[in-house]
């Protein structure tokens, strides 16, 4: 639905791009951890206004009326992501399927593309993001999808409109919260004890497009149940969630490779007072919680390190080994 908005900010927003986020967590699409893409899919689309049905877009050069999306095709989202995307519609879905089962890796398995901006009047803070959002969900058979569980802490009192944006670090396993070009990663182990998955034998992923209205009769909710507020309505063409790409970073014919080839080491894990950290070469480290905030950053130089952990708060939070010319991210659990 970003036509007309990536007329006006297409060349701010490529300058933005070129640079690095922030947030640990967003994988730009040349990362070195990718191993594979999406080689095929099929797609539902959604209503173009889920809220009236009837409600027609006709796209101007191809002549095309429909009630539903009709952005993009299939060869969009396939591949490496390069901007190009396919739009699903308001609550319409599409499920991808790969080369090579993707496996329960260390860290994160996969990470998925959307094509959201970062908006001109902010341009130096990439958590203020325009962006539509989509479930994600996984199947080792086509057949039984689990989903990842998805949080919401966008405020509901206030619509987001059609052009609107917001914060991208109130948002968790939620895909299409990163600009352009930059990926949000999942980690299967989050869901290692769901019955009917083989999390090492993932076969299919699915997108399924949040309704992002706040009126409980079209809206969706989140694993807290939360109603999900985000751009609402986008009556185009080109409405809900914008797919470029699905890219893999464990998968049946890499693991073994990449296993290798990654040597930090966080342990205990879970842990309450202390945390240990070491690699084969000297690394900085920074942790950030759940929702991308930095709660610690060390400049010095080590091959290990013992952190104090005692200050924090239970959760979730992720440890950035820095290495003079990479990073790599590992989960961890605090539990006080």
């Amino acid at each position: 639905m970003r036509n007309l908005l990536i007329i006006v900010c297409v060349l701010i927003t490529v300058v933005v791009q070129a640079q690095s986020l922030s947030n640990p967590l967003a994988m730009h699409k040349d990362s070195s951890a990718f191993v594979g893409w999406a080689t095929s899919a099929e797609i539902v689309r959604g209503y173009v206004k889920i809220s009236d049905t009837t409600f027609t877009y006709t796209d101007g050069p191809s002549g095309i009326t429909s009630n539903h999306a009709f952005y993009g095709t299939i060869d969009n989202c396939l591949g490496q992501a390069n901007g190009q995307f396919i739009s699903l519609g308001d609550g319409g879905y599409i499920t991808l399927q790969f080369d090579s089962p993707i496996v329960n890796g260390d860290g994160h398995d996969f990470a998925v593309f959307e094509n959201a901006l970062i908006p001109n009047a902010v341009p130096n803070q990439d958590s203020i993001v325009f962006y539509e959002l989509a479930f994600v969900e996984v199947s080792s058979n086509g057949v039984d999808f689990v989903r990842f569980p998805a949080v919401s802490h966008v405020q509901t009192d206030e619509q987001v409109g059609g052009f609107g944006y917001e914060n991208s670090n109130l948002l968790t396993n939620l895909a299409g919260i990163f600009p352009v070009f930059y990926g949000y990663p999942f980690d299967l182990e989050e869901l290692a004890n769901e019955p009917n998955l083989d999390v090492n034998n993932i076969t299919h992923v699915r997108l399924i497009d949040v309704v992002g209205s706040i009126d409980p009769q079209y809206g969706t909710y989140d694993s807290e149940g939360n109603i999900i507020n985000d751009p609402y309505p986008t009556p185009f063409h080109s409405c809900g969630f914008d797919l470029d790409a699905v890219g893999v970073i464990h998968s049946q014919t890499s693991s073994v490779i990449d296993n290798i080839a990654v040597n930090a080491n966080v342990y205990p894990n879970p842990a309450s007072d202390f945390v240990n950290l070491s690699a084969d070469r000297d690394f900085s480290v920074e942790i950030y919680n759940v929702i991308g905030q930095k709660v610690l950053c060390s400049s010095e130089k080590s091959t290990s390190f013992a952190m104090d952990i005692s200050g924090f708060k239970s959760g979730i939070y992720f440890v950035a080994f820095v290495f003079d010319d990479c990073r790599t991210v590992k989960k961890i659990e605090i539990m006080q």
